[in-house]
């Protein structure tokens, strides 16, 4: 996955690739003239973590998160309650779907098929693939390090 990494006003260039989808769940990233890495997660984290991962600049190699945390995913649960509600929480923060979304996002020219939700108090807004296996953040506005993948191969 191509993508752009935005932490303090400045943008990045990101590789991002699934490494694993058994246990542990792995996603590769790569960042020119930094290095790679990847994170690790839990069967249990991929199925019901209720938070995302606050490591901020990624550490070289393999970082594992607890149980509770992912990373450029949410947990199968929270999909499950977006799903079926509408809404979920994630991080302490709820999200719900942004019902006159006017701002479609765009993979390799084509419409995605995700779903766009925003927080209860309108400053975090989360793209997250229409997809209960691997529901992946494929865009983020508002958070500390925000990711936009731009290209899916």
């Amino acid at each position: 996955m191509y993508a752009s990494a935005f932490v303090n006003g400045s943008e990045f260039p990101l590789a991002l690739s699934i490494k694993s989808l058994s246990a542990p769940f792995s996603i590769g990233w790569a960042v020119d003239g930094y290095g790679e890495g990847s994170f690790e997660m839990s069967v249990k984290a991929v199925e019901s973590a209720a938070n995302l991962s606050a490591a901020g600049q990624p550490a070289l190699g393999v970082t594992k998160l607890n149980d509770n945390e992912t990373f450029g995913i949410i947990s199968k649960a929270a999909y499950k309650t977006l799903s079926d509600t509408k809404t979920f929480t994630y991080s302490g923060t709820t999200y719900k779907i942004k019902t006159d979304d006017t701002n479609l996002l765009k993979l390799g020219g084509k419409e995605a098929d995700a779903t766009h939700v925003i927080s209860a108090d309108g400053k975090i807004e989360l793209w997250i693939l229409n997809n209960p296996s691997i529901p992946l953040i494929l865009q983020s506005s508002g958070l500390e390090t925000d990711i936009s993948i731009s290209e899916i191969k």
